[in-house]
């Protein structure tokens, strides 16, 4: 039995989510990168070497929508109800995508100042973090930088920040690979809180489900962890018990109690799990 690491939830007890039935995805074949919500019957999924994101019913995986890009997609937020943000592999841009009904069409690009791994929206703008040269930066819609977090010469925060998250608190959660830690920051990109355990091996996708409710990707662990930031405590929800298999990037809609992952190296596939 999982015991909940949280005194009390805004949503639901975590812990107790069921498998459901997988959507099968038409990716032609290619891996799906990252995933978003887009409404109670939308999902938006990125394609990386397809180089293609599509717009897909979340009941039964099939295709509503397409758009295909210049450069692969690798992660995907949501800007508002009707327009979503991809970040672009190799390239110092990140996408804006307009979704009209049934359709995708593409918006503006804004030019950042390097190859974005990690994205998502803030109060302010958006939240993106760089790879190659690990650091994070807070952007305005027009690509001015807000605020920025470079480490200092010496200083190893981070060695390969991927996934982000922002909290109904305005904070920032950021998952690094290279460390096998989870790093909290406030709204200003400073570091409150540096999050370790030993089941956090290889963490990729993020998501904040409430204030204090942040659920992990631990990607050779096999596991979907959740960490309750004011304690501190990382707990397993789900493993390979539950079809838990290298989880690489998931969502969550409030709305449904529904949690989305995908799972790396098999195309199509998302894995469905409702709470209880």
């Amino acid at each position: 039995m999982i015991i909940s690491c949280c005194d009390m939830f805004m949503f639901s007890d975590l812990s107790q989510l069921q498998r459901q039935q997988d959507l099968e995805v038409d990716t032609g074949g290619w891996d799906i990168r990252d995933i978003s919500v887009v409404s109670d019957t939308r999902l938006l999924v990125a394609v990386w070497r397809e180089r293609k994101v599509r717009l897909v019913n979340s009941q039964t995986g099939g295709l509503v929508a397409r758009i295909t890009l210049k450069h692969g997609p690798r992660t995907v937020c949501m800007w508002d109800n009707n327009t979503a943000v991809v970040t672009l592999w190799l390239t110092k841009k990140v996408q804006f995508i307009d979704i009209h009904g049934d359709s995708l069409t593409l918006g503006q690009s804004l030019k950042v100042n390097g190859v974005v791994w990690g994205i998502a929206r803030s109060e302010e703008g958006l939240v993106v973090s760089y790879r190659s040269s690990p650091w994070l930066e807070v952007l305005a819609v027009n690509g001015t930088v807000l605020h920025r977090f470079k480490p200092a010469a010496g200083r190893d925060v981070f060695k390969w920040p991927l996934f982000i998250a922002t909290s109904a608190d305005n904070m920032v959660y950021v998952s690094d690979s290279g460390t096998s830690t989870i790093t909290q920051l406030d709204s200003n990109l400073r570091v409150t809180k540096t999050f370790s355990d030993p089941m956090l091996q290889d963490p990729c996708g993020i998501i904040s489900v409430s204030a204090d409710q942040v659920l992990v990707c631990s990607y050779d662990n096999h596991r979907i962890l959740l960490l309750c930031p004011s304690t501190g405590v990382i707990t397993s929800i789900l493993g390979q018990q539950d079809g838990i298999e290298k989880p690489f990037a998931m969502t969550f809609s409030p709305s449904q109690r529904k949690l989305y992952v995908v799972p790396n190296y098999m195309p199509k596939r998302v894995q469905v799990f409702q709470q209880q």
